[in-house]
């Protein structure tokens, strides 16, 4: 009967934590909505605009801590630590502000989008097929496949520069990995980018393969080009 009972809550948690890293792919109209800006209006009405998001989303997080609401089950895919604390889509926000306003753009938008795609495929992968641990909780297949991930979105980002995409990628992959009670939302891009700007600063690289063919047939797309 416990066995059955204790199967039964891990899907149920296994469940939570898939949807919940699933929902982390629409912080890419974010993205996007801050690379129309900086095209069209330049990059600070971009940073004012993502401000202006961050400072909604803490007055929805001061309601919902202050006045301690409760959300449906349906949508309830906040972690225990999170039931009374700031929830992650504060320091994605937060990080990518940081990001945009701290490192060249191209630097900044691999930063991130490792951080959307290889955090959620560690995730996937680690939940499904993790059997073997290498630090505390996380598996030896979720960070192979988060590292392998965060690679191809550098290929596909700026093919050229493996030099500049490969160490955010292993950077970023660690940092996921030893990632404890900080929230990885912003140690992941701080960390890869900070790694991707200084490798720029310190071999005097020119980004010349920005946006590669993906990004590419996105602006064209959404008609930046």
């Amino acid at each position: 009967m416990k066995t059955r009972e204790h199967k039964r809550e891990y899907k149920k948690s296994l469940r939570r934590e898939l949807i919940r890293k699933c929902i982390h792919l629409l912080e890419l109209p974010v993205l996007i909505m801050y690379t129309l800006l900086a095209h069209f209006y330049g990059g600070r009405v971009g940073i004012l605009a993502l401000t202006v998001l961050l400072i909604i989303l803490l007055e929805i997080e001061y309601i919902r801590l202050e006045y301690r609401l409760e959300l449906p089950k349906l949508i309830d895919i906040l972690r225990r630590h999170e039931k009374d604390n700031i929830a992650s889509n504060i320091f994605f926000i937060a990080s990518t502000i940081i990001c945009f306003a701290a490192f060249d753009f191209p630097i900044a938008i691999l930063a991130l989008l490792m951080t959307v795609f290889g955090d959620l495929m560690c995730a996937l992968v680690g939940i499904r097929f993790g059997r073997t641990k290498i630090y505390k909780k996380k598996t030896l297949e979720g960070f192979t496949a988060g590292l392998v991930t965060n690679i191809g979105v550098g290929f596909l980002v700026m093919p050229e520069m493996w030099m500049v995409f490969c160490p955010m990628a292993i950077s970023a992959s660690l940092v996921e990995l030893w990632t404890g009670k900080l929230d990885d939302n912003l140690t992941i891009p701080l960390a890869a980018g900070f790694v991707g700007q200084m490798i720029l600063f310190i071999m005097q690289i020119q980004v010349t393969s920005f946006p590669g063919p993906f990004l590419t047939q996105l602006t064209q797309l959404i008609g930046l080009n």
